[in-house]
């Protein structure tokens, strides 16, 4: 049996709203739109759940009895509809919050070399920690909730580049790792006074993109549902486009 639900299709000229929806490890979650409407999802409970689950995994693991395997399944049961859990009610608090909006999702498919993981001795216990933070946590899960929310909503849901959006400045375009000191919570650009929330610098820059997604839509009548990348040259000159975009709620680009 299965379940059919009819909407009208959005348009350009139905979704005004532009929104950027930033996911990470230290916040689950974060989303913003020109209007300042940013909710913060934080991830401090759920890593204090996994590393006690992880620690009990891996004495499970190493007894290896049947036992052990069955309690394993039942333990992978339970964490896996936790995040079902959470992750929904995530989605169900972004997508009411932006009603007749264009929302944008990082394109998560190179998210494992984007982490540039260590591994066997090299890793401190920090690193494998961070490691199993990122391996575990069901972005690509969160994003597809939001996508099939929005809609129901009558909203639509956009995947666009996620090349450093936690390291370009949305005031001034400049981009550098050194924005970030140590990788910290604070984004701090070396070119213009801004210093804002990491997160929030990447979820601007999520929803500025959404806005050159936009623009394409109007253009050609299609909306690409995530980054070209066939190409070295398409993606120079989408990355070129990036760095002209200037984030501001009074002088920003007219939709």
């Amino acid at each position: 049996m299965s379940l059919e639900v009819e909407s009208v299709a959005p348009t350009p000229q139905t979704l005004q709203r532009l929104v950027g929806v930033d996911v990470g490890q230290r916040y689950l979650a974060v989303a913003t739109d020109r209007e300042k409407r940013t909710p913060f999802f934080p991830g401090k409970a759920v890593r204090a759940q996994a590393d006690p689950s992880a620690r009990l995994r891996k004495r499970l693991q190493q007894n290896g009895t049947r036992s052990t395997t069955r309690r394993l399944v039942v333990i992978a049961g339970r964490e896996r509809r936790w995040k079902h859990d959470r992750n929904h009610g995530i989605s169900r608090q972004i997508v009411p919050a932006y009603p007749r909006s264009l929302i944008g999702l990082e394109d998560l498919t190179p998210i494992r070399e984007r982490t540039r993981r260590k591994r066997g001795q090299r890793a401190t216990a920090q690193q494998r920690r961070a490691n199993r933070h990122a391996s575990q946590w069901a972005f690509s899960e969160l994003h597809g909730y939001v996508a099939y929310k929005a809609l129901l909503a009558g909203s639509r849901a956009v995947r666009v580049d996620a090349y450093h959006t936690s390291q370009c400045c949305p005031r001034c375009g400049n981009t550098s790792p050194q924005n970030r000191p140590e990788k910290g919570v604070l984004f701090v650009c070396q070119a213009c006074p801004l210093v804002l929330h990491a997160d929030l610098v990447a979820a601007r820059n999520v929803a500025l993109r959404a806005l050159l997604a936009r623009q394409d839509w109007v253009r050609t009548g299609v909306l690409s549902e995530r980054p070209e990348v066939s190409s070295d040259d398409a993606k120079a000159a989408r990355r070129q486009r990036y760095a002209e975009l200037r984030w501001s709620p009074d002088t920003g680009p007219a939709l």
